[in-house]
């Protein structure tokens, strides 16, 4: 499937939430819900917010659990201990992405918890740890808390060495950090309009201009010459279809942990090849 541009992505997230937050304030907005005009526009919005939610947080999940997975393959060569029978960094992360759909997705996140404390393993530099425990963690929260705060948690996450959605698991893909990062700075600090001055995905922009139209919400996005990747991006997300997860267990109990006794010694290099 054709990758998702991340950083459209959670640009529209933010736009959609501005919207939202401007209809709750008394002078946000001028929507009069007793208006049928006003009533049909509030009642698609919401259809189209919630779907989108969904979608995005469903891909999120998906995401997340693929790279913890991934991410999970180190432990043979750069942590403590490893689980047996799990893959090792022979397996490439696309190997991993391409297979692991086979396990229990949870099995995967609280393998990761376990594996990833820094209390019970020690780890190499820039792999696993505890940034990466937290991006298990955050898996965990899906059905636990709303998907707008799950979304909202996990663009703010970050790996060792980067933001955590640079490692595409054939589902996004980060094309700007600088850029993304700019982004989550300005969403923490600017007032709802800001987020709204920047067209999005197509049919984001004509639920704003149908709300400029009847005159709910004042001011009209700027024009944007990635208008088209925006659109893409959109698209792409209300068709995604999440990942089928299957049964298989990954049995990540002590008895299944193998402690490497020479791990962090001069005599690694025997501890990998023992």
């Amino acid at each position: 499937m054709n990758l998702l541009n991340i950083y459209c992505l959670v640009q529209e997230f933010y736009a959609i939430e501005a919207i939202s937050a401007l209809l709750s304030s008394n002078q946000g907005s001028n929507l009069e819900p007793m208006r049928h005009s006003h009533s049909r526009w509030y009642r698609d919005f919401c259809d189209f917010r919630d779907t989108y939610i969904l979608k995005f947080a469903s891909a999120i999940y998906d995401y997340t659990v693929s790279v913890v997975a991934a991410e999970l393959r180190h432990c043979r060569s750069q942590a403590s201990q490893y689980i047996q029978d799990y893959y090792s960094s022979e397996q490439s992360r696309n190997d991993v992405y391409r297979d692991c759909s086979v396990y229990n997705k949870n099995d995967i996140l609280k393998a990761g918890l376990r594996m990833f404390d820094t209390e019970r393993v020690d780890w190499s530099s820039s792999f696993g740890g505890e940034k990466w425990k937290q991006i298990a963690k955050a898996g965990l929260l899906k059905g636990k808390v709303s998907d707008i705060i799950f979304v909202d948690h996990c663009v703010d996450l970050s790996h060792n060495c980067s933001i955590y959605f640079d490692k595409k698991a054939g589902i996004f893909f980060l094309e700007n950090l600088t850029q993304y990062k700019e982004l989550l700075d300005l969403k923490r600090i600017c007032e709802p309009q800001v987020l709204l001055r920047t067209r999005q995905g197509a049919q984001f922009n004509r639920f704003l201009f149908r709300a400029n139209t009847l005159h709910i919400l004042e001011g009209k996005a700027e024009g944007d010459p990635h208008l088209a990747d925006r659109s893409e991006a959109e698209t792409l997300l209300l068709d995604y279809r999440p990942v089928v997860w299957g049964n298989k267990r990954l049995d990540y109990s002590e008895s299944n942990i193998i402690t490497q006794q020479y791990f962090g010694s001069r005599d690694r290099e025997y501890a990998r090849a023992a």
